[in-house]
C-alpha cells in the first residue's frame, strides 16, 4: 500500500474540525420527521406498488440529505450566513416531510415547491463557497449549476398534471445524481474530510436505526399476545446486529480510489432504505401476530426486501472498497436466504422474523469470529 497511486489525494482542507457541529445534528434530526413519514406511507401501503414509491420517494430525501451533508464536509462554516442558510433548509426538509403523502397520493405540490427551495438554497451555498474560495472554483461552480438545473426541472414539473409529474422528477434526479461526477473530477484534489463525512454517515445510519427501536418499543404494548412480543424482540436483535456490523467493521470513506469512494457513498441508499422497510416490515409482523392474522405477500416483503437491500448493500461496498472476499458472499448468501423467506410464504409471523434472525445474526456472527473488525469493510 506504499505506492504513490494508493495515498489518498490532497484535500483542500477548508473544514478545520473534522467532528459533525452541533447544528449539523440539530439538521441531521430534522431528517427523522422525513424518514418517519416515509415509513408511515410504506406501513399504510405495504404493497409491492407500494414498496417501489417509498423506494423512490426517499431517493429525494435521502439526496437532500446528502447534498447538504457533502457541502458541509467540503466547505461548511458556523458562521452567522451559514447557520441561518442551514436553519433555513431545515424549515425545507420539515415542509417537505409533510408534504410525502401528498407526493405519494396525487398532490405533490408542498413536496415539490419544498425540495426545489432546499436545491436552490443549496445552489446558493454553492456560490458563496465560489467566492470565499478560489481554488475551489472549478468544483463548486459545477455543484451550483447542478442544484440550480435539479431545482428549475423540480419546479417546472409544477406546470404538469400529477401523473406525469414523476417523470420530470426523474430527469432532475439524473442530473442531481450525476453532478458529482461532473464536479469531483474537476479536480485533482479531494474537498470532503473523510473522517466527517463518515461520522455523519454514520449519524444518519441511526436515524433510520430509531425506526425499529420505535416498532420494538410498539410491539412490547401489545396486551397478552406472546407471540408479537417475542417478533418485537427478534426484530430488536436484528437492529442490533446491523448497528453492531456496521460501526464496528467499517468506519471511514475510501480516499484512494473515486470509483470505490463513489460506490460507498451512493450505495449507502441502500442500507439506509433497506434498513427503513425492514423496520416497517416488522411493525407488520407485530401487528399479524398479534391479531394472528395470515402473512400474504405484502406484509412479508418489507421485511425480506429491506433486509436484503441492506446485505446486498454491505456485499458490494465491501466488495468496491477492498476486496470480493468470502465475507461478500457470506452477505449475498444471507440476503438471498432472507429474501426466499419473505417470498416463500406459508410461515406464521414469529416463525419468518425468527428464520430472517437466523440468516442475519448468524451471517455477522461468523463474520466477526472469522475475521477481526476493520477500519474499512
Amino acid at each position: 500500500m506504499s505506492d504513490a497511486s494508493q495515498q489518498p489525494p490532497p484535500q483542500l482542507g477548508y473544514r478545520t474540525d473534522p467532528r459533525a457541529s452541533w447544528l449539523e445534528l440539530f439538521f441531521d434530526l430534522v431528517f427523522v420527521a422525513a424518514v418517519a413519514a416515509l415509513a408511515d406511507l410504506l406501513h399504510h401501503d405495504h404493497s409491492i406498488s407500494g414498496l417501489v414509491v417509498f423506494a423512490a420517494l426517499f431517493v429525494p430525501v435521502w439526496w437532500a440529505w446528502m447534498g447538504y451533508t457533502w457541502y458541509a464536509t467540503g466547505f461548511g462554516a458556523d458562521d452567522r450566513v451559514a447557520r441561518i442558510a442551514l436553519l433555513a433548509a431545515m424549515c425545507g426538509v420539515a415542509i417537505m416531510a409533510a408534504g410525502v403523502d401528498g407526493a405519494a397520493h396525487g398532490d405533490s405540490g408542498t413536496f415539490v415547491g419544498a425540495y426545489a427551495g432546499l436545491l436552490f438554497l443549496l445552489a446558493a451555498l454553492y456560490a458563496r463557497a465560489w467566492r470565499r474560495f478560489p481554488e475551489a472554483r472549478p468544483l463548486t461552480v459545477r455543484y451550483g449549476i447542478g442544484d440550480a438545473l435539479g431545482a428549475a426541472l423540480w419546479l417546472a414539473s409544477l406546470v404538469l398534471d400529477e401523473g406525469v409529474r414523476p417523470v420530470l422528477w426523474g430527469v432532475a434526479m439524473a442530473v442531481l445524481l450525476l453532478t458529482p461526477v461532473w464536479a469531483v473530477f474537476s479536480l485533482d484534489r479531494t474537498a470532503h474530510d473523510v473522517s466527517h463525512i463518515a461520522e455523519r454517515y454514520g449519524l444518519f445510519t441511526i436515524i433510520v436505526l430509531g425506526e425499529s427501536v420505535v416498532v420494538t418499543v410498539a410491539g412490547l404494548d401489545v396486551g397478552s399476545s406472546v407471540d408479537a412480543i417475542l417478533v418485537a424482540l427478534v426484530g430488536f436483535a436484528i437492529a442490533a446486529t446491523i448497528w453492531w456490523v456496521y460501526f464496528d467493521r467499517w468506519r471511514a470513506m475510501p480516499g484512494s480510489h473515486q470509483a470505490a469512494g463513489f460506490v460507498w457513498a451512493q450505495g449507502h441508499f441502500f442500507v439506509f432504505a433497506g434498513i427503513a422497510a425492514a423496520a416497517i416490515g416488522v411493525e407488520l409482523l407485530i401487528e399479524a401476530a398479534a391479531h394472528s392474522e395470515p402473512l400474504d405477500l405484502d406484509d412479508r416483503l418489507p421485511l425480506g426486501a429491506g433486509l436484503a437491500a441492506y446485505l446486498m448493500a454491505m456485499a458490494t461496498i465491501r466488495a468496491a472498497t477492498r476486496r470480493a472476499d468470502w465475507v461478500v458472499y457470506s452477505r449475498l448468501a444471507a440476503a438471498g436466504v432472507v429474501l426466499a423467506l419473505a417470498l416463500a410464504g406459508g410461515l406464521e409471523p414469529l416463525a419468518l422474523i425468527a428464520l430472517s434472525g437466523v440468516a442475519v445474526v448468524g451471517e455477522a456472527s461468523i463474520e466477526m469470529l472469522r475475521a477481526p473488525p476493520m477500519a474499512s469493510g
